[in-house]
């Protein structure tokens, strides 16, 4: 058994029905043979030890003189701790040669011994030399099979379909003699391919089909037959003979030959919930915890009205924080659980000490989840390494994944199918919670970039009246520029607009040197951390120098970066001492001082006010800067369009997601179940999509019913 869980109920064991030591006179035929019948008993035991076997019969021919032997090497060997021991279940057992040379193994329970197979082999009159592989019991088949349900064995015909098999060497009356023996459900078969003869079908016989190794030296290579190279995985609770015999009678479901599965079938899934304990409710955990342990298989918790079984699983609802899947037409119902009951009449069924502690396994790894209802506290713990337990930090119902029903559960979730999808994202491969995330986040972003969208077309609304003042602004500065002093306003117009192109254009790089040198200031890279490295190691060596020189390289390339700065503050320096005496500036100064000159005429003259036109000049300048920014808000406009289409695109593409990893998730896992199909159906809930409109458009009582 090849699991570190030794979890209450059954599993599945490594079992050689059929072996040989050298008690049988035939072991380790060959060229070696004298050899091999040298092998000590601790040896002969571990050979199955190291290839993982769990239980072997050991079935001599005609003989049980290695049984006794054998059982004081195993205690010795779990004593002495020797390192390739493992826990090894012997069952004493023998292969009789009965009436017609037919071979029939007789298995005894784990406490038989020598003595046992002695006396059956007395009770069917064998005879002859004990070990002889051709020696004959004086009984027929069927008296054989008898004699050992009378000793309390399990009687196996070995190797039915080869050589001293009973498919092989009966026939006639005496073949059916044994297919009507009662004492008999299971064969040993040594190829499935073999052909069952028509009697057996004809009598619609089904027994158990086992295999063993048949071994008579102890190692050899493929193909051949030896320790370990073919078994048959028995499922028992732990070995004994009444385990095996239930498993016998059981036949398929409870063996799996090793020639037909190759896998291990103690394997389970990733996630299991290992016990449940409950200290100091109402009705359990008074005086002592109460523990129920568990396996990863079905378990079933049977007890009369009152015995805690529906207590039990909701407490493990409140332990794994699933109270919340209960439906709302039921929660009175299960309120009693959750409640603190304050006297004995109440129906609560906690107390203000109350704690739930559910042991759960997740990917290999073992942890305890507890709830205390005195804090209403929860605390996840981690087993590393064994034996200890360290504080671990998440979400409980997102780290321990269970479904709990209760019947009345899935009465409610009959009536509303559509529940059942809630079951399918749960699942770790649809793993709906991250879908979700992406999907808010896109809504979110959607959302955003619309707002944002409403904002700048609200803005735009603006440009017809922007428009018309412009035009207005246009028709007064028209009075003035058409009177004798028209020259003096344009010149002062048209220098004002370069004077201003100037200033804008200065601004765009006056601060180039303070960037460069931003820059550089975090160009050079830190030194390497040399608590890592070892100077006086080579690789580590010529890594240092390796990363010195790149270093050297950046603080050139700072210093370079430092000059350039330097010699963008002289650039400037240049242009504005230069700037002044350019014939542009000139002019522009001199437009400003007619201007100026032409105001004061104007008001010395009493010809208007003197101040309009420069008012109505800045006017024109503002306006028309707010006309261009139209034109950007008109491109952004575009641009907030096109990603808002493109987010709509990706949320189709997400919706899509979620709707292929439901079909996958049930293609997957209903693959070979041929009783039931379920198939999604994408955007299919009419229903639900038609209550979130209303709800919307807050039509939730009717209307629209022929628009919607």
């Amino acid at each position: 058994m090849g699991t570190g869980w030794n979890w209450a109920g059954a599993k599945w064991w490594k079992f050689d029905f059929h072996n040989h030591t050298p008690a049988s006179d035939d072991y380790g035929k060959g060229p070696d043979q004298a050899q091999h019948k040298q092998i000590s008993h601790k040896d002969w035991l571990l050979n199955y030890m190291r290839r993982g076997i769990d239980c072997v019969a050991v079935t001599d021919h005609n003989s049980g003189v290695w049984i006794d032997p054998l059982k004081q090497a195993l205690q010795e060997l779990a004593s002495e701790g020797h390192p390739n021991y493992r826990p090894l279940y012997l069952f004493p057992g023998v292969e009789i040669t009965v009436q017609g040379n037919i071979h029939i193994l007789a298995i005894l329970g784990t406490d038989k011994t020598t003595s046992d197979i002695d006396s059956l082999l007395g009770a069917v009159r064998y005879r002859t030399t004990k070990g002889k592989s051709d020696g004959c019991s004086e009984c027929s088949a069927v008296e054989v099979i008898d004699e050992i349900a009378r000793s309390g064995g399990l009687a196996i015909p070995a190797h039915v379909d080869q050589a001293s098999g009973l498919f092989t060497v009966c026939s006639g009356n005496t073949l059916e003699q044994v297919l009507d023996n009662k004492n008999v459900f299971a064969i040993e078969v040594t190829d499935l391919a073999n052909a069952k003869p028509q009697l057996y079908i004809d009598k619609n016989l089904n027994w158990a089909e086992v295999l063993g190794t048949d071994s008579h030296h102890p190692f050899g290579t493929d193909g051949q037959r030896y320790p370990g190279s073919h078994f048959t995985w028995v499922k028992m609770s732990e070995p004994s003979y009444d385990g095996l015999r239930l498993a016998l009678i059981d036949g398929a479901f409870s063996l799996k030959r090793s020639d037909c599965f190759t896998d291990d079938p103690n394997i389970h899934g990733q996630l299991a919930i290992e016990s449940i304990v409950v200290d100091d409710a109402k009705y359990l955990g008074r005086g002592q915890s109460f523990s129920c342990q568990l396996n990863p298989w079905l378990n079933t918790i049977i007890g009369g009205r009152g015995t805690g079984k529906s207590t039990s699983l909701e407490f493990l609802r409140i332990a794994l924080k699933r109270k919340g899947e209960i439906p709302k037409s039921l929660e009175g119902e299960f309120s009693k659980y959750s409640q603190t009951s304050k006297n004995r009449q109440d129906e609560g069924l906690l107390t203000d000490s109350t704690k739930i502690t559910v042991g759960f396994r997740k990917d290999g790894s073992r942890f305890r989840i507890t709830w205390s209802n005195a804090e209403d506290r929860y605390a996840i713990e981690e087993e590393t390494p064994p034996g200890t337990w360290s504080a671990s930090e998440g979400d409980i119902a997102q780290r321990f994944p269970v479904r709990i029903y209760s019947q009345k559960q899935i009465f409610e979730l009959a009536k509303h199918p559509q529940a059942l999808l809630q079951v399918v994202d749960d699942a770790p491969a649809v793993n709906y919670r991250d879908w979700q995330l992406e999907w808010d986040e896109l809504v979110s972003k959607y959302l955003s970039i619309r707002a944002q969208e409403r904002e700048v077309q609200a803005g735009l609304q603006e440009e017809s009246v922007i428009k018309g003042q412009l035009e207005d602004v246009k028709r007064k500065l028209e009075v003035f520029e058409k009177t004798d002093h028209a020259d003096v306003l344009k010149a002062y117009q048209l220098r004002q607009n370069q004077g201003k192109a100037i200033d804008s254009w200065e601004k765009t790089w006056e601060g180039s040197a303070e960037q460069v040198r931003h820059i550089s200031g975090n160009l050079l890279p830190p030194e390497l951390d040399s608590q890592h490295f070892n100077a006086g190691n080579v690789d580590d060596k010529e890594l240092i120098d390796a990363a010195a020189e790149i270093r050297a390289t950046f603080k050139q390339l700072q210093n370079e970066m430092n000059s350039i700065a330097q010699r963008i503050d002289d650039a400037k320096s240049t242009w504005k001492q230069a700037r002044p005496g350019l014939e542009i500036s000139k002019k522009i100064t001199t437009a400003n001082q007619e201007y100026t000159d032409l105001l004061n005429q104007l008001s010395e003259a009493g010809a208007g006010d003197p101040s309009e036109y420069g008012d109505l000049v800045k006017q024109r300048q503002n306006l028309e800067d707010k006309l261009k920014g139209f034109n950007k808000k008109r491109k952004t406009l575009m641009e907030h369009k096109e990603n808002a289409e493109e987010c709509l695109s990706k949320l189709h593409e997400h919706r899509t997601e979620i709707t292929k990893l439901r079909e996958d998730f049930l293609k997957d896992t209903l693959a070979d179940n041929p009783y039931v199909q379920i198939n999604v159906i994408p955007f299919g809930n009419k229903i639900t999509v038609e209550e979130e409109v209303r709800n919307l458009i807050d039509r939730g009582n009717g209307g629209f019913d022929r628009d919607i």
